[in-house]
């Protein structure tokens, strides 16, 4: 089987749904696995396969992929920092690393090569499968103590360890983020833990002084994450709860997923607080934005421009999607910095131009928080600097 590809979206197809038949009406004569942007198998009314898997079900087609090559990852690796480099990105929080991928960075580390901080969460490849994922149940003590070795191997500048992922729901596109109320049309979505095992798993994690991330996209999933770190916190009753808010600002962009897909699924009452990330600052929450690259791109300026104003670059819907969700450009880019660093417990070195913090800038054409919100889409960035080396420079720059 060939890699598959990725990017689709449930709103490009007839009432939503999808089937393998669009799909072999282009490429019938060998495998194809195509990843939808964001596992069950789902049948059509005749109880036929349609060709769709969701959440766990993949795991099913994942282990049959061929995995890349580490020479193809290492190149990829080096493409991928010159990119970001040029958007004016110097650190990444890595939410879904695998336990090959190590060996690449190191590589790139072990010959200078390196041109952004790395915060790797490690996530195994059979994603959507609950018990392969990091935050696996039970919990063994060998699996602790790999995680541990790990941790000292990497303790930065560079490459830093001690975060662990978990996934608690799927989507709302997908109809499996995981629900109080059913979605419109039926079906509430299912979490992949019981509560109790949650609970339990967290606090351990958490005594042994990691952090933990949970992907939680339904109101009744993000109430378990909720419940699971306040156990921890009373149970490691030196702990306080700490909960920081790990958001993607271009999810504010208002595009086929959101203006088809929220409406229709959820309807008009909590759509309107879908991704809303005002709610977060009202709370006092510690708000870390990131991309979720893979579904977006990983730029910085057009996400800013998006929470910014809540429309496309088109400048639609009129007047804002949900206006009343808009945050300042100021707090969009202390989400970007000072909160990214804090979430990767590196707000003493780093997110901030301060005197003996390392070197991590970038040198715009404007001044984003003076202009008008359109003008942010029309500047570029052009100077990036990690660790007081240049990893960036415009042509036209002097």
């Amino acid at each position: 089987m060939d890699h598959g590809g990725g990017g689709w979206d449930y709103s490009a197809f007839p009432n939503q749904t999808v089937d393998k038949k669009y799909i072999d009406a282009v490429i019938s004569d060998r495998p194809v696995y195509v990843n939808e942007r964001d596992g069950h198998i789902m049948k059509d009314a005749n109880g036929e396969p349609t060709g769709e898997f969701k959440e766990a079900a993949q795991g099913l087609i994942h282990r049959y992929i061929p995995p890349q090559s580490q020479e193809d990852e290492y190149q990829a690796l080096l493409e991928h920092m010159d990119e970001a480099a040029a958007v004016g990105i110097t650190s990444v929080q890595d939410a879904a690393t695998n336990l090959e991928a190590f060996p690449v960075y190191q590589r790139a580390a072990g010959v200078g090569a390196l041109k952004l901080h790395f915060a790797p969460l490690i996530l195994p490849k059979e994603g959507g499968a609950p018990k392969n994922h990091t935050l696996e149940k039970p919990l063994t003590e060998a699996d602790i103590t790999r995680y541990e070795e790990l941790r000292k191997q990497y303790k930065g500048p560079l490459m830093k360890f001690g975060a662990i992922k978990g996934f608690l729901d799927g989507t709302v596109d997908a109809r499996t983020a995981a629900m109080f109320e059913p979605y419109v049309g039926g079906g509430t979505g299912i979490p992949f833990w019981e509560q109790d095992d949650l609970n339990k798993t967290v606090a351990l994690y958490d005594k042994e002084g990691f952090q933990v991330m949970l992907h939680a996209i339904g109101d009744r999933a993000v109430n378990m994450a909720l419940n699971a770190f306040e156990y921890a916190a009373k149970t490691n009753r030196f702990k306080r709860l700490g909960v920081i808010t790990s958001t993607q600002a271009m999810f504010a962009n208002p595009d086929a997923t959101v203006l088809e897909n929220f409406a229709v699924l959820l309807g008009p009452e909590r759509a309107s607080h879908a991704d809303s990330f005002k709610i977060y600052d009202d709370a006092g929450a510690v708000q870390a934005f990131g991309s979720d690259w893979g579904v977006f791109d990983f730029a910085v300026l057009p996400a800013i421009f998006s929470v910014v104003t809540r429309t496309t670059p088109e400048g639609t819907p009129a007047g804002g999607w949900y206006p009343a969700g808009r945050i300042s450009a100021e707090a969009a880019l202390r989400h970007f910095t000072k909160d990214g660093a804090y979430a990767s417990f590196d707000e003493n070195v780093r997110g901030t131009l301060t005197a003996g913090k390392y070197a991590d800038l970038v040198v715009l054409s404007k001044d984003i928080l003076a202009i008008p919100p359109a003008e942010i889409l029309k500047t570029k960035v052009l100077l990036t600097v990690m660790g007081g080396k240049d990893t960036y420079r415009d042509k036209d720059f002097q």
